[in-house]
């Protein structure tokens, strides 16, 4: 700890969006001090504060977390939004908007994650760019509350926490959606469970018992931890659990909850191809789609999408080379960029990049990428009109709707309803007289497009005979 670089105070002007009152750093004296750079729309970022959560715990008397939001995209500078996707990542430290990026200026900040870690007399002792770095962080914070313990300056007082809760609703941060024939399936994300409801909202059943965990068992006795995307394929139902980093399967017939995939901890996959799925690591999977036996995975942790051989049971890399970018291919020979929302229609892989907010297609045939609309790391917009010419901003669910040869998306920081016709390859965007919050599902079923609205909690469904759009009235 040589640096003689002090942080006297944070800049004027951070809004904290989740305590009543301000954060100081004067009031830390005596504790090691992390300061959490961070973005809403970053995979990475999201990772880093299940880490985060573990550090907390482990150092409960002696750190204090304060995590420093600056905003990727515009439309991720709305305090009440940050707000929302606070609460829906669980974060129980303060959480400031810096949305003038006056902090990141400060400390000289260059990437997302980061993580600046100050000693107790609010010296910098380093900073942590990227994820996946809780050791070496853990092992500095232990240099740091013995040095304080040493000049007798340790503080053991409570850290300041977060105080602006989600009001209790009976579903929590819905994202996903499917349908059978009969009922709908939702991952209801921030309960930790899977519902399965009719088509007039009535839960019918509930797999996971509604807190977060990770274990195999029947119905409510089994463990889910955010769980997120969904496939149907006959009796079954595939998870994508993202928050175990696995893949589970629900048997609909007897409510059966198993893993096939992942072994609970997030690690890139140190193999493109393991006869053992279960032995294998994943990083943050988000959404499964199936098609000829196979369950193909949105990887949005490494930037990939894998398939899953039901017959075999072996799990490989279909496409995607580990690079966040956006470069079309074949196979490992292509890029994507936190690739979140997947559906097939035919012979094809529609896939929602989240980080570039584009559209990208798959040839299942030979494993060809293709850019339908494009976009970039740094590139957003909501322009309608011929796909090379539209925009999107973050979108992450996309269903093929077979009847009307269209792919309906959940265009997810823009808050739409966007419609991409393949034929023409044109995007619209729905006008509806309903306020959208953030949706991350999205399915057509009997005439009704179902809507996960997710930062409002709830269910909508939109008539498409009537054009009347209205919330599902949720029951038990």
């Amino acid at each position: 700890m040589s640096s003689e670089i002090y942080v006297g105070e944070l800049v004027d002007g951070l809004k904290w969006v989740n305590t009543v009152e301000p954060i100081r750093l004067a009031n830390l004296r005596g504790k090691a001090v992390i300061l959490s750079f961070w973005t809403s729309s970053s995979i990475a970022c999201e990772q880093q504060s299940h880490e985060l959560r573990l550090i907390e715990t482990k150092f409960h008397d002696g750190v204090a977390i304060l995590g420093i939001h600056t905003p990727k995209h515009p439309n991720e500078v709305d305090d009440a939004y940050l707000l929302k996707i606070s609460n829906r990542w669980q974060i129980r430290y303060p959480v400031a908007n810096d949305a003038e990026y006056t902090a990141w200026r400060q400390l000289g900040i260059e990437s997302w994650p980061s993580l600046v870690l100050l000693d107790h007399d609010s010296r910098i002792v380093g900073i942590f760019a990227g994820e996946g770095r809780r050791s070496e962080l853990e092992a500095k914070i232990q240099e740091v509350l013995d040095k304080a313990l040493e000049v007798d300056r340790r503080s053991h007082d409570p850290a300041p926490v977060s105080n602006k809760p989600e009001a209790r609703a009976i579903l929590r941060f819905p994202t996903r959606i499917v349908a059978s024939a009969t009922h709908l399936y939702l991952a209801d994300t921030g309960y930790n469970r899977i519902v399965e409801l009719t088509f007039e909202g009535r839960i019918n059943r509930q797999f996971g018992s509604g807190n977060p965990g990770n274990w195999d068992a029947r119905l409510t006795e089994a463990g889910f931890r955010n769980p997120v995307g969904l496939a149907l394929m006959k009796d079954f139902l595939f998870v994508a659990d993202t928050g175990n980093h696995s893949i589970r399967r629900i048997r609909l017939n007897t409510g059966d909850v198993e893993t096939l995939a992942g072994t609970g901890i997030c690690e890139r996959p140190v193999s493109t191809d393991s006869a053992q799925p279960r032995t294998l690591s994943l990083t943050s999977p988000v959404d499964v789609a199936a098609a000829h036996d196979k369950i193909y995975i949105a990887m949005a942790g490494s930037h990939q999408i894998w398939q899953l051989d039901l017959m075999s049971g072996s799990v490989s890399l279909f496409v995607g080379n580990g690079r966040e970018d956006v470069v079309d291919g074949t196979g490992p020979f292509s890029s994507f960029a936190q690739p979140s929302g997947l559906t097939v229609a035919a012979e094809s892989l529609y896939v929602l990049d989240a980080s570039t907010s584009t559209l990208r297609c798959v040839r299942l045939q030979d494993a060809r990428v293709m850019t339908l609309i494009p976009g970039g790391l740094f590139t957003d917009g909501s322009a309608d009109g011929n796909a090379m010419a539209a925009r999107m901003c973050h979108p992450t669910a996309v269903f093929h709707d077979s009847v009307r040869k269209v792919l309906w998306i959940a265009d997810t920081l823009n808050h739409k309803l966007r419609v991409y016709s393949i034929a023409k390859a044109e995007l619209k965007t729905l006008n509806v007289n309903y306020r959208l919050q953030s949706p991350s599902g999205i399915c057509v079923a009997d005439q009704t497009v179902f809507i996960a609205n997710t930062d409002a909690h709830e269910i909508l469904r939109l008539d498409l005979r009537s054009g009347r759009l209205a919330r599902l009235p949720i029951t038990t």
